[in-house]
């Protein structure tokens, strides 16, 4: 199947680096979920192409809405618990950014993520050498434990311009 979804993406013109990127997310992906102890069922086989062949932070219906298309029979609960089960596994991340669908992300490198105001698209930002330090005269959040430090850029994409 990994072969024929290559070939598919090669002859409607699509560049053989996404190609490529998609496989080894796919693999890393499914790599991941065999150290877990998850079983590489044909749901999660599913939803594991469709999130290796998008660079977008997908909400779990936009999973399902594309899953539906080739398997009819996979129900939106299957694609979201899946999702979950993926999350508590640590393949994915939630990516809460207010609305009402949470997103998720495949990428577990340290990054943070912009969002464009316009279109609502969300794109990973690397930043080098960020260091977090608390203002303890303006923040009192000593009885607080971070777990994961996040950073949100608002602004425009290229596109919307």
């Amino acid at each position: 199947m990994l072969k024929l979804c290559i070939y598919k993406q090669w002859i409607h013109g699509y560049n053989i680096k996404i190609v490529r990127d998609s496989a080894f997310k796919l693999e890393k992906l499914m790599e991941k979920s065999r150290e877990k102890g998850l079983k590489l069922t044909p749901q999660r086989m599913v939803i594991f192409h469709i999130l290796s062949e998008n660079d977008r932070h997908m909400t779990a219906d936009e999973v399902y809405q594309k899953a539906k298309a080739e398997y009819p029979m996979l129900s939106p609960a299957t694609v979201y618990r899946n999702m979950e089960q993926l999350v508590e596994a640590g393949l994915l991340t939630h990516l809460d950014l207010g609305g009402p669908s949470t997103r998720y992300d495949t990428n577990l490198d340290d990054h943070h993520h912009f969002v464009c105001e316009k279109c609502g698209k969300v794109m990973d930002v690397y930043l080098r050498d960020i260091r977090y330090e608390l203002d303890p005269e303006k923040s009192d959040l000593s009885d607080v434990r971070i777990d994961s430090p996040q950073l949100y850029l608002h602004g425009v994409c290229a596109e919307c311009g």
